[in-house]
């Protein structure tokens, strides 16, 4: 094995890890296509990287978002069942996509995953509990470090949440990514979730679901040891330092930093499917 490859890989993915931790991502959104774009590796070896490190990254991540009280854990189990679901028949499809497929949907997921949260940042901030309804007994709350105030909030539109839980275990299942490219903007912008607590609810869900899609990758053969061991390493550190940042930054400049980001990661997917690479890209 080449060890300054190694440890490359390594340090990428400790960096993919502290954004994937912070936004509650996984961290497979930012590895699969650094993966491919500047390290040149086969797209369906990368997300079946991705897949484990995802697991990797919730595990470590959410036990600290566990502890600070952003994760939502009755909805994460009622969210999971049809992300779960999805998750599988999304890995089963994108074992056998073309490549340049992949490319283009996992570019135009990342584009609207940016706009989205650019568009609409100050979405979901705090909610007065006198107004809304809590059918579905999901009602939460945490202290957010950064402001030093309780946030009380009451997820909304939980049946089309679950719809969307659907939707991003697909792409989980299909990209590698773990789903939360999805799940974060829709439980901030359509549940009105606050994003710390979308993120750590996000955060624990995306592990559960990447099982299924490494399972489904491993049986195809799609997962390369010399790109797994540095991957996971990276994540395992960088997760705990991501989980950790996420207490002392403030929502808002997080969103902003989350859609720079995904906006150059997602035009150059899309460029890439069309055969054009930026500088310093393979």
């Amino acid at each position: 094995m080449d060890i300054t490859r190694f440890i490359e890989l390594g340090v990428v993915s400790a960096a993919a890890a502290i954004v994937g931790s912070m936004l509650g991502l996984g961290g497979g959104v930012f590895l699969v296509p650094i993966f491919t774009l500047f390290f040149g590796i086969d797209q369906k070896i990368a997300i079946g990287a991705s897949a484990i490190a995802v697991v990797t990254n919730s595990v470590v991540g959410s036990s600290i978002h566990l502890q600070s009280r952003f994760t939502n854990l009755r909805l994460a189990m009622l969210l999971q069942v049809t992300m779960a679901t999805g998750a599988t028949i999304g890995a089963i499809v994108g074992v056998w996509a073309p490549e340049r497929a992949l490319n283009v949907i996992f570019g135009l997921v990342l584009l609207y995953a940016a706009t989205s949260m650019l568009l609409k940042r100050t979405a979901a901030t705090a909610q007065e509990l006198s107004e809304v309804d809590d059918e579905w007994n999901l009602k939460a709350s945490y202290i957010d470090p950064a402001s030093k105030r309780e946030i009380t909030y009451v997820p909304q539109q939980v049946r089309a949440g679950l719809g969307v839980s659907g939707f991003a275990g697909m792409l989980s299942g299909m990209l590698g990514v773990g789903g939360g490219v999805i799940q974060v903007p829709a439980m901030n912008l359509l549940m009105r979730i606050p994003v710390k607590a979308a993120a750590g609810t996000s955060s624990f869900m995306v592990g559960i679901t990447a099982v299924a899609t490494a399972f489904v990758y491993y049986s195809r053969e799609k997962i390369d040891p010399t790109v797994v061991v540095p991957a996971m390493i990276g994540i395992f550190l960088g997760s705990q330092a991501g989980s950790r940042l996420t207490r002392r930054v403030k929502a808002r400049n997080l969103v902003l930093f989350f859609t720079i980001i995904l906006l150059y990661l997602g035009i150059s997917l899309l460029l890439k499917a069309a055969n054009i690479t930026l500088p310093g890209q393979k």
